[in-house]
Protein backbone atom coordinates (compact mmCIF):
# COMPACT_ATOMS: atom_id res chain seq x y z
CA UNK A 1 0.00 0.00 0.00
CA UNK A 2 1.67 3.59 -0.78
CA UNK A 3 1.32 6.52 1.37
CA UNK A 4 -2.17 8.19 -0.70
CA UNK A 5 -4.20 4.41 -0.03
CA UNK A 6 -2.94 4.34 3.82
CA UNK A 7 -3.93 8.27 4.60
CA UNK A 8 -7.17 7.14 2.47
CA UNK A 9 -8.35 4.63 4.29
CA UNK A 10 -7.32 6.65 7.35
CA UNK A 11 -9.85 8.94 6.42
CA UNK A 12 -12.69 6.53 5.24
CA UNK A 13 -12.38 4.67 8.87
CA UNK A 14 -12.18 8.21 10.80
CA UNK A 15 -15.71 9.04 8.96
CA UNK A 16 -17.45 5.94 9.51
CA UNK A 17 -16.22 6.10 12.80
CA UNK A 18 -17.93 9.63 13.61
CA UNK A 19 -21.50 8.19 11.96
CA UNK A 20 -21.50 5.62 14.17
CA UNK A 21 -21.07 7.46 17.16
CA UNK A 22 -23.56 10.31 16.32
CA UNK A 23 -26.00 7.37 14.71
CA UNK A 24 -28.08 7.47 18.15
CA UNK A 25 -28.46 10.90 18.29
CA UNK A 26 -29.72 10.84 14.98
CA UNK A 27 -31.88 8.28 14.68
CA UNK A 28 -35.04 8.12 16.99
CA UNK A 29 -35.08 5.11 19.20
CA UNK A 30 -37.68 2.19 19.31
CA UNK A 31 -40.60 3.64 21.25
CA UNK A 32 -39.75 7.09 21.52
CA UNK A 33 -41.12 10.40 20.03
CA UNK A 34 -38.96 13.05 18.52
CA UNK A 35 -38.81 16.05 21.64
CA UNK A 36 -40.67 18.91 21.00
CA UNK A 37 -39.17 22.14 23.04
CA UNK A 38 -41.47 24.09 24.40
CA UNK A 39 -41.59 27.84 23.46
CA UNK A 40 -39.66 30.19 25.03
CA UNK A 41 -41.50 33.48 26.50
CA UNK A 42 -40.30 36.65 27.79
CA UNK A 43 -43.10 37.74 30.83
CA UNK A 44 -44.73 41.18 31.84
CA UNK A 45 -46.00 41.17 34.99
CA UNK A 46 -49.05 43.30 36.28
CA UNK A 47 -46.08 44.42 38.85
CA UNK A 48 -43.88 47.60 39.18
CA UNK A 49 -40.12 47.53 40.86
CA UNK A 50 -39.72 50.72 42.89
CA UNK A 51 -38.18 52.47 40.43
CA UNK A 52 -41.55 52.18 37.97
CA UNK A 53 -39.96 49.75 35.75
CA UNK A 54 -42.69 47.31 34.63
CA UNK A 55 -40.98 43.69 36.45
CA UNK A 56 -40.32 41.07 33.70
CA UNK A 57 -39.07 37.40 33.55
CA UNK A 58 -36.81 36.36 30.11
CA UNK A 59 -36.71 32.32 29.19
CA UNK A 60 -40.05 31.75 30.70
CA UNK A 61 -41.52 28.14 30.19
CA UNK A 62 -45.63 27.82 30.37
CA UNK A 63 -46.36 24.59 31.81
CA UNK A 64 -49.79 24.83 32.95
CA UNK A 65 -53.06 27.73 32.41
CA UNK A 66 -56.07 26.82 33.34
CA UNK A 67 -59.62 28.10 32.22
CA UNK A 68 -60.03 29.20 36.44
CA UNK A 69 -56.79 31.74 35.30
CA UNK A 70 -54.30 29.70 37.46
CA UNK A 71 -51.22 29.77 35.31
CA UNK A 72 -47.54 27.67 36.27
CA UNK A 73 -44.19 29.63 34.62
CA UNK A 74 -40.99 27.64 34.65
CA UNK A 75 -38.09 30.51 34.74
CA UNK A 76 -34.05 29.67 35.68
CA UNK A 77 -35.07 26.22 37.20
CA UNK A 78 -38.15 27.41 39.55
CA UNK A 79 -41.79 26.93 39.64
CA UNK A 80 -43.56 30.10 39.46
CA UNK A 81 -47.35 30.40 40.30
CA UNK A 82 -49.38 33.12 39.25
CA UNK A 83 -53.37 34.12 38.44
CA UNK A 84 -53.87 35.47 35.22
CA UNK A 85 -54.09 38.73 36.62
CA UNK A 86 -50.85 39.21 37.62
CA UNK A 87 -49.85 38.65 33.86
CA UNK A 88 -48.80 41.93 31.58
CA UNK A 89 -48.33 40.28 28.48
CA UNK A 90 -46.35 37.03 27.10
CA UNK A 91 -43.92 37.35 23.94
CA UNK A 92 -41.92 34.73 22.40
CA UNK A 93 -37.87 34.32 22.41
CA UNK A 94 -38.10 32.43 19.44
CA UNK A 95 -40.25 32.36 16.27
CA UNK A 96 -43.82 30.86 16.02
CA UNK A 97 -44.68 28.50 13.63
CA UNK A 98 -45.81 30.11 10.78
CA UNK A 99 -49.45 29.12 9.84
CA UNK A 100 -49.93 27.11 6.66
CA UNK A 101 -51.66 28.72 4.02
CA UNK A 102 -53.45 26.97 1.10
CA UNK A 103 -54.77 29.17 -0.97
CA UNK A 104 -53.50 32.29 -2.28
CA UNK A 105 -54.59 35.90 -1.25
CA UNK A 106 -56.55 35.28 2.33
CA UNK A 107 -58.98 37.56 3.62
CA UNK A 108 -59.22 39.20 7.37
CA UNK A 109 -62.45 38.35 8.52
CA UNK A 110 -63.35 41.67 11.28
CA UNK A 111 -65.78 40.84 14.18
CA UNK A 112 -67.40 43.53 16.33
CA UNK A 113 -65.11 42.67 19.74
CA UNK A 114 -62.35 44.26 16.98
CA UNK A 115 -60.75 40.77 16.68
CA UNK A 116 -59.27 39.48 13.36
CA UNK A 117 -58.84 36.36 11.58
CA UNK A 118 -57.08 35.46 8.66
CA UNK A 119 -58.92 32.86 6.36
CA UNK A 120 -61.09 32.67 3.49
CA UNK A 121 -65.30 32.38 3.64
CA UNK A 122 -66.83 29.44 2.73
CA UNK A 123 -70.62 30.63 2.71
CA UNK A 124 -73.23 32.07 4.78
CA UNK A 125 -76.89 29.99 5.74
CA UNK A 126 -78.61 30.29 8.82
CA UNK A 127 -77.24 33.76 10.25
CA UNK A 128 -74.15 32.19 10.36
CA UNK A 129 -71.11 32.93 8.66
CA UNK A 130 -68.42 29.63 7.99
CA UNK A 131 -64.86 30.65 7.63
CA UNK A 132 -61.73 28.63 7.18
CA UNK A 133 -59.27 30.26 9.57
CA UNK A 134 -55.51 29.28 8.88
CA UNK A 135 -55.25 28.86 12.86
CA UNK A 136 -58.27 26.96 13.86
CA UNK A 137 -59.53 25.67 10.81
CA UNK A 138 -62.99 25.92 9.53
CA UNK A 139 -65.53 27.74 12.04
CA UNK A 140 -68.91 29.48 12.22
CA UNK A 141 -69.43 32.78 12.93
CA UNK A 142 -72.42 34.22 13.98
CA UNK A 143 -73.88 37.37 11.14
CA UNK A 144 -74.90 39.43 14.05
CA UNK A 145 -70.84 39.53 15.58
CA UNK A 146 -69.60 40.19 12.02
CA UNK A 147 -68.25 43.55 11.18
CA UNK A 148 -66.60 42.56 7.72
CA UNK A 149 -64.41 41.69 5.72
CA UNK A 150 -61.31 42.79 3.93
CA UNK A 151 -58.78 41.71 1.38
CA UNK A 152 -55.74 43.78 3.47
CA UNK A 153 -55.16 43.30 7.34
CA UNK A 154 -55.53 47.04 8.64
CA UNK A 155 -58.40 48.18 6.20
CA UNK A 156 -60.28 50.06 8.64
CA UNK A 157 -64.00 49.51 8.52
CA UNK A 158 -66.56 52.34 8.72
CA UNK A 159 -69.01 51.47 11.99
CA UNK A 160 -72.09 52.95 12.13
CA UNK A 161 -73.04 53.21 8.96
CA UNK A 162 -76.67 52.92 7.44
CA UNK A 163 -76.01 50.36 5.03
CA UNK A 164 -73.92 47.79 3.73
CA UNK A 165 -70.72 49.15 1.98
CA UNK A 166 -68.86 47.30 -0.89
CA UNK A 167 -65.96 48.35 -2.57
CA UNK A 168 -64.60 46.59 -5.46
CA UNK A 169 -60.35 46.34 -6.35
CA UNK A 170 -60.27 48.85 -8.80
CA UNK A 171 -62.00 51.47 -5.76
CA UNK A 172 -65.80 51.74 -6.90
CA UNK A 173 -68.08 51.85 -4.22
CA UNK A 174 -71.61 50.03 -3.84
CA UNK A 175 -74.08 50.25 -0.88
CA UNK A 176 -76.85 48.30 -0.15
CA UNK A 177 -77.69 44.74 1.71
CA UNK A 178 -75.21 41.85 1.76
CA UNK A 179 -77.95 38.89 1.17
CA UNK A 180 -75.31 35.53 1.19
CA UNK A 181 -71.80 34.92 0.43
CA UNK A 182 -71.44 31.65 -1.96
CA UNK A 183 -67.72 30.02 -1.96
CA UNK A 184 -66.79 31.99 -5.23
CA UNK A 185 -68.97 35.02 -4.96
CA UNK A 186 -71.26 37.56 -3.05
CA UNK A 187 -75.48 37.91 -3.29
CA UNK A 188 -76.02 42.04 -2.76
CA UNK A 189 -79.12 43.82 -3.33
CA UNK A 190 -79.04 47.49 -3.89
CA UNK A 191 -80.69 50.07 -6.03
CA UNK A 192 -79.44 48.02 -9.26
CA UNK A 193 -81.44 44.87 -7.96
CA UNK A 194 -80.20 41.52 -6.87
CA UNK A 195 -76.90 40.91 -8.57
CA UNK A 196 -73.88 38.61 -7.82
CA UNK A 197 -70.75 39.56 -7.49
CA UNK A 198 -67.38 37.81 -7.60
CA UNK A 199 -65.31 37.69 -4.39
CA UNK A 200 -62.20 38.19 -6.75
CA UNK A 201 -63.42 41.77 -7.87
CA UNK A 202 -64.50 42.82 -4.12
CA UNK A 203 -61.48 44.31 -2.04
CA UNK A 204 -64.08 45.56 1.17
CA UNK A 205 -67.35 44.57 2.60
CA UNK A 206 -68.68 46.39 5.63
CA UNK A 207 -71.46 45.59 7.16
CA UNK A 208 -73.88 48.13 8.69
CA UNK A 209 -72.61 47.37 12.53
CA UNK A 210 -71.26 48.94 14.92
CA UNK A 211 -68.13 48.16 17.67
CA UNK A 212 -69.75 45.51 20.30
CA UNK A 213 -69.55 46.88 24.30
CA UNK A 214 -67.92 45.04 26.26
CA UNK A 215 -68.95 41.37 27.14
CA UNK A 216 -66.28 40.55 29.30
CA UNK A 217 -66.13 40.13 33.49
CA UNK A 218 -62.62 40.30 34.59
CA UNK A 219 -59.84 39.54 33.06
CA UNK A 220 -59.35 39.28 28.94
CA UNK A 221 -56.86 37.21 27.15
CA UNK A 222 -55.49 38.72 23.67
CA UNK A 223 -53.60 36.57 21.91
CA UNK A 224 -52.01 37.29 19.06
CA UNK A 225 -50.71 34.34 15.96
CA UNK A 226 -47.94 33.98 13.16
CA UNK A 227 -50.45 34.93 10.26
CA UNK A 228 -51.72 38.21 12.23
CA UNK A 229 -54.91 36.78 13.42
CA UNK A 230 -55.93 38.15 16.74
CA UNK A 231 -58.63 36.59 19.40
CA UNK A 232 -59.88 37.62 22.56
CA UNK A 233 -60.67 34.84 24.88
CA UNK A 234 -62.59 35.24 28.04
CA UNK A 235 -60.39 32.46 29.26
CA UNK A 236 -57.89 29.57 28.11
CA UNK A 237 -56.94 26.04 29.03
CA UNK A 238 -53.23 25.15 28.33
CA UNK A 239 -51.79 21.94 28.23
CA UNK A 240 -48.56 20.60 26.78
CA UNK A 241 -48.79 21.97 23.20
CA UNK A 242 -52.12 22.51 22.88
CA UNK A 243 -54.60 25.53 23.90
CA UNK A 244 -58.06 25.62 23.95
CA UNK A 245 -60.03 29.42 24.03
CA UNK A 246 -63.09 30.32 25.26
CA UNK A 247 -64.32 32.74 23.13
CA UNK A 248 -67.86 34.43 23.60
CA UNK A 249 -68.69 35.72 20.05
CA UNK A 250 -67.41 31.70 19.05
CA UNK A 251 -67.67 28.30 19.92
CA UNK A 252 -64.71 26.75 21.66
CA UNK A 253 -60.87 26.86 19.70
CA UNK A 254 -58.34 25.36 19.70
CA UNK A 255 -54.29 25.14 18.03
CA UNK A 256 -50.59 24.34 18.70
CA UNK A 257 -49.04 26.91 20.99
CA UNK A 258 -46.63 26.94 18.52
CA UNK A 259 -48.24 29.19 16.71
CA UNK A 260 -49.02 31.70 19.29
CA UNK A 261 -46.69 34.76 18.64
CA UNK A 262 -47.82 37.11 21.58
CA UNK A 263 -50.34 37.06 24.53
CA UNK A 264 -51.63 40.11 26.05
CA UNK A 265 -53.76 40.45 29.28
CA UNK A 266 -56.37 43.04 29.71
CA UNK A 267 -58.54 43.97 32.77
CA UNK A 268 -55.90 42.81 35.20
CA UNK A 269 -53.67 43.98 38.12
CA UNK A 270 -51.70 46.40 35.75
CA UNK A 271 -53.80 48.69 32.54
CA UNK A 272 -51.84 50.31 29.86
CA UNK A 273 -52.99 53.27 29.76
CA UNK A 274 -53.56 53.44 25.66
CA UNK A 275 -56.38 50.57 26.70
CA UNK A 276 -58.19 53.95 28.48
CA UNK A 277 -59.95 56.33 26.51
CA UNK A 278 -58.92 60.16 27.63
CA UNK A 279 -62.39 61.83 28.69
CA UNK A 280 -61.13 64.96 26.78
CA UNK A 281 -57.78 65.39 24.29
CA UNK A 282 -57.89 69.14 23.28
CA UNK A 283 -54.79 69.86 21.34
CA UNK A 284 -53.75 73.68 19.62
CA UNK A 285 -51.77 74.21 16.70
CA UNK A 286 -50.34 76.79 15.54
CA UNK A 287 -51.15 76.39 11.76
CA UNK A 288 -53.36 74.16 10.02
CA UNK A 289 -55.39 71.07 12.02
CA UNK A 290 -54.76 69.82 15.46
CA UNK A 291 -52.75 66.94 15.60
CA UNK A 292 -54.42 63.86 16.91
CA UNK A 293 -53.88 61.41 19.81
CA UNK A 294 -52.24 58.13 18.55
CA UNK A 295 -52.34 54.79 20.31
CA UNK A 296 -49.10 52.72 19.90
CA UNK A 297 -47.48 54.91 17.43
CA UNK A 298 -46.14 58.54 17.28
CA UNK A 299 -48.27 61.72 15.81
CA UNK A 300 -47.48 61.00 12.26
CA UNK A 301 -48.38 57.40 12.48
CA UNK A 302 -44.70 55.90 12.95
CA UNK A 303 -42.65 53.93 15.14
CA UNK A 304 -42.36 55.04 18.79
CA UNK A 305 -38.81 55.29 18.45
CA UNK A 306 -36.68 57.59 20.48
CA UNK A 307 -32.70 57.47 20.94
CA UNK A 308 -32.57 54.02 18.72
CA UNK A 309 -35.06 52.18 20.78
CA UNK A 310 -38.33 51.14 19.51
CA UNK A 311 -41.44 50.73 21.88
CA UNK A 312 -44.36 48.88 21.42
CA UNK A 313 -46.44 50.83 24.04
CA UNK A 314 -47.34 54.64 23.94
CA UNK A 315 -49.05 57.49 23.60
CA UNK A 316 -48.30 59.73 20.43
CA UNK A 317 -48.73 63.67 20.43
CA UNK A 318 -47.42 67.00 19.97
CA UNK A 319 -46.98 70.13 22.04
CA UNK A 320 -49.44 72.55 23.13
CA UNK A 321 -51.78 69.44 24.08
CA UNK A 322 -54.06 68.09 26.71
CA UNK A 323 -54.90 64.92 28.02
CA UNK A 324 -57.35 64.11 30.77
CA UNK A 325 -58.16 60.87 31.90
CA UNK A 326 -61.07 60.16 34.86
CA UNK A 327 -59.66 57.18 36.40
CA UNK A 328 -62.40 57.46 39.11
CA UNK A 329 -60.26 56.44 42.23
CA UNK A 330 -59.80 52.47 40.75
CA UNK A 331 -56.18 52.57 40.80
CA UNK A 332 -53.12 53.20 42.82
CA UNK A 333 -49.70 54.21 40.74
CA UNK A 334 -49.10 55.09 37.33
CA UNK A 335 -45.73 54.56 35.28
CA UNK A 336 -44.50 56.22 32.26
CA UNK A 337 -41.50 57.65 30.27
CA UNK A 338 -42.01 60.96 28.98
CA UNK A 339 -39.64 61.13 25.66
CA UNK A 340 -39.27 63.16 22.55
CA UNK A 341 -39.58 61.31 19.42
CA UNK A 342 -36.51 60.90 17.44
CA UNK A 343 -38.77 61.91 14.25
CA UNK A 344 -38.74 65.33 16.23
CA UNK A 345 -34.84 66.38 15.36
CA UNK A 346 -33.59 68.96 15.06
CA UNK A 347 -35.94 71.81 16.83
CA UNK A 348 -38.57 69.76 19.19
CA UNK A 349 -38.44 70.79 22.70
CA UNK A 350 -40.84 70.45 25.25
CA UNK A 351 -42.12 70.12 29.50
CA UNK A 352 -44.38 67.51 30.23
CA UNK A 353 -46.20 68.33 33.21
CA UNK A 354 -49.19 65.95 35.19
CA UNK A 355 -51.83 66.92 37.55
CA UNK A 356 -53.85 64.59 39.67
CA UNK A 357 -57.15 66.38 40.96
CA UNK A 358 -56.12 70.02 39.62
CA UNK A 359 -52.85 69.28 41.79
CA UNK A 360 -49.41 69.47 39.84
CA UNK A 361 -47.22 65.91 40.94
CA UNK A 362 -44.99 66.08 38.19
CA UNK A 363 -43.11 68.89 35.88
CA UNK A 364 -40.16 67.53 33.73
CA UNK A 365 -37.14 69.28 32.66
CA UNK A 366 -36.56 69.91 29.48
CA UNK A 367 -36.72 67.65 26.70
CA UNK A 368 -34.93 67.63 23.71
CA UNK A 369 -35.31 65.68 19.83
CA UNK A 370 -34.73 62.09 20.74
CA UNK A 371 -34.43 62.41 24.55
CA UNK A 372 -36.25 60.33 27.26
CA UNK A 373 -35.99 60.61 30.76
CA UNK A 374 -35.87 57.76 33.27
CA UNK A 375 -39.15 55.98 34.45
CA UNK A 376 -41.71 58.04 36.10
CA UNK A 377 -43.48 56.39 39.60
CA UNK A 378 -46.55 58.63 41.12
CA UNK A 379 -49.05 57.84 42.93
CA UNK A 380 -52.76 58.30 41.93
CA UNK A 381 -54.77 56.24 44.99
CA UNK A 382 -57.62 58.09 45.18
CA UNK A 383 -57.64 60.27 42.40
CA UNK A 384 -60.57 60.88 40.22
CA UNK A 385 -59.09 63.13 37.44
CA UNK A 386 -55.64 62.32 35.83
CA UNK A 387 -54.34 65.33 33.27
CA UNK A 388 -51.06 65.73 31.08
CA UNK A 389 -50.22 68.73 29.94
CA UNK A 390 -47.78 69.35 27.15
CA UNK A 391 -46.14 72.37 26.27
CA UNK A 392 -43.49 73.35 23.71
CA UNK A 393 -40.30 75.13 24.11
CA UNK A 394 -39.96 76.84 21.16
CA UNK A 395 -41.74 79.36 18.99
CA UNK A 396 -44.71 77.22 16.86
CA UNK A 397 -43.60 74.14 18.14
CA UNK A 398 -41.66 72.97 14.64
CA UNK A 399 -41.59 69.33 15.37
CA UNK A 400 -42.88 69.26 19.17
CA UNK A 401 -43.50 65.05 18.50
CA UNK A 402 -44.25 64.03 22.14
CA UNK A 403 -44.85 60.75 23.13
CA UNK A 404 -46.22 59.29 26.52
CA UNK A 405 -44.02 55.54 26.72
CA UNK A 406 -45.06 52.86 28.55
CA UNK A 407 -47.76 54.52 30.50
CA UNK A 408 -49.66 51.80 32.66
CA UNK A 409 -51.69 52.29 35.72
CA UNK A 410 -51.23 49.55 38.84
CA UNK A 411 -54.34 48.82 40.82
Amino acid sequence: MNRRGFYRLIFTLLVVGGFFYAAPSLVAQPGTAPAIRAPLWRVRLAALTPRGKIQSMASTQVSLWTSAGRVRLLAAGKTVNLTTREILSLSRRDIAVPARNTRPSPWWLHLRTGDVLAGNPVGTSGGKMAFDSLIFGKISVPIDDVAGLTRRRNTPLLHGIAHDHLQFINGDQLSGAMLQILPQAVQWKSTLGTISIPLVRIATINLAKTLAPSIYRGPRVGITFSDGTMVTASAVAWRGTTLVLTVPSLAALSCGVGMIQRIDIRGGNLTWLTDLAPQKYVQTPYVGTPWPLVKNANCVLRRLKVNGRVFRHGLGTHVAARLIYNLADKYSKLTFIPAMDQSSRPWGACKVVVQADGKTVYTSGILRSGELLPPVLLSVKQVKVLEFIITGIHAYGVRGRVDILNAALLR
